[in-house]
C-alpha cells in the first residue's frame, strides 16, 4: 500500500515541475531537476506520466505544457456563475474607458483575473487571464478585502503577507485597514502605481444581494494619460454605474 505522505510529496513534486515549465517556453529534464531540487530520474518518471496522460508534449527532449489544459480551465472557468455578465460588463468598460479593464476574484487569499480585455487605447501589461496576485496591492484586490470579514482578512495577510512592489506599496498593516474602511464608504478602491510604477487602477466590488463580495472589476492605465479630475472622478463613476 503507497503511504499517503508519499503520495501527497508526488502530486507536489508534479505540481512544482508544471510551474517550472510554466515559466518556460520549454525544458529538459535536467534543467527541470535543478530547478525543482529532485532528481533526474524522478523527473522523468513524473514527465513520462504526463506525456501519456496528454498533459504535456515531448519534442526533441523538451517538455511543454500541453493544451489539455486549456480545457481543465474553460471548466474551472464555467463554475463562476456570473461569469458572463460580468464579460459583459468589462468590454463596455474598456470601450468606454478606451483603458485596460478586467474581472478578479479571490481563491486561496489570491487575486485570479478571470477575463481581461483591451480598449482602444490600452497599454500592454504582464497581465494575463490565470494571473495571480496578492490582494494588497491592487484596486481590484483591495477592494475584495474591503468587503471580506475581518477574520477573512486576518488570515489573508497572515498566509500571504504585505511584500512592497513599489514605493507606494502599503506593506503596514494598520495603514492597509484604514484604506480599506475607506473604500467600504466610498465603494470603490484605488491603485496609485503600488503594482507596477507608472501604472494605475480604479477598482470596485461585484456583491450579491446579502452583501457578499463575488469578485472586483477595474480599470487600468497609465498614470501619464491619468490627470486628477478622470483619475478621482471620471472613472470612479464610470465602474460604479456598471
Amino acid at each position: 500500500m503507497t503511504d499517503p505522505k508519499n503520495s501527497v510529496n508526488a502530486v507536489r513534486t508534479t505540481l512544482h515541475l508544471l510551474e517550472a515549465l510554466k515559466t518556460s517556453d520549454n525544458a529538459g529534464i535536467t534543467e527541470l531537476a535543478n530547478r525543482t531540487g529532485v532528481s533526474k530520474g524522478t523527473v522523468h518518471n513524473h514527465l513520462t506520466t504526463l506525456e501519456d496522460e496528454d498533459f504535456v508534449v515531448k519534442e526533441d527532449g523538451q517538455y511543454e505544457l500541453g493544451l489539455r489544459f486549456l480545457d481543465i480551465a474553460h471548466h474551472a472557468k464555467q463554475r463562476v456563475g456570473i461569469y458572463g455578465l460580468v464579460r459583459q460588463e468589462v468590454d463596455k468598460l474598456a470601450e468606454k474607458s478606451g483603458e485596460m479593464a478586467l474581472y478578479t476574484q479571490e481563491e486561496h487569499g489570491m487575486g485570479v483575473c478571470l477575463y481581461r480585455t483591451l480598449g482602444e487605447d490600452a497599454v500592454q501589461t504582464p497581465l494575463y487571464v490565470g494571473h495571480r496576485d496578492e490582494l494588497h496591492h491592487t484596486a481590484v484586490g483591495k477592494a475584495i478585502l474591503a468587503h471580506l470579514p475581518r477574520e477573512r482578512v486576518d488570515e489573508i495577510i497572515k498566509e500571504r503577507g504585505l511584500p512592497r512592489y513599489t514605493e507606494n506599496t502599503i506593506t503596514d498593516r494598520s495603514e492597509l485597514f484604514d484604506e480599506l474602511e475607506e473604500i467600504r464608504e466610498r465603494e470603490f478602491a484605488f491603485n496609485q502605481e503600488e503594482t507596477i510604477p507608472g501604472l494605475v487602477g480604479v477598482g470596485a466590488p461585484i456583491t450579491d444581494q446579502n452583501g457578499a463580495v463575488s469578485g472586483a472589476i477595474s480599470i487600468i492605465g497609465p498614470a501619464s494619460r491619468m490627470d486628477e479630475d478622470r483619475f478621482y472622478n471620471e472613472l470612479p463613476e464610470l465602474i460604479t454605474r456598471s
